[in-house]
């Protein structure tokens, strides 16, 4: 169960990561004015959201993993 942990927090830091890395993309754009081809929003904001997406899931299966964790403490004692 440790491992799961684990893995969920590296899941919320690299989601993190790559929220981090979307976001100053588009500070970027915001303040350079790149040309035109090189602007793709729609990419960054899908960047954004799917980010958004994995930090829910990972903290959804902290919170399952210490719940669980939890549980079979309470079984044991």
């Amino acid at each position: 169960m440790i491992s799961a942990v684990s893995i969920s927090r590296g899941g919320i830091a690299a989601a993190t990561q790559r929220f981090a890395q979307a976001a100053e993309g588009i500070a970027t754009i915001g303040t350079s004015l790149p040309a035109a081809a090189q602007v793709d929003l729609s990419t960054t904001a899908m960047q954004l959201l799917a980010a958004k997406t994995d930090v829910s899931l990972n903290t959804v299966m902290l919170r399952s993993s210490l719940d669980m964790e939890k549980r079979v403490l309470d079984i044991l004692a």
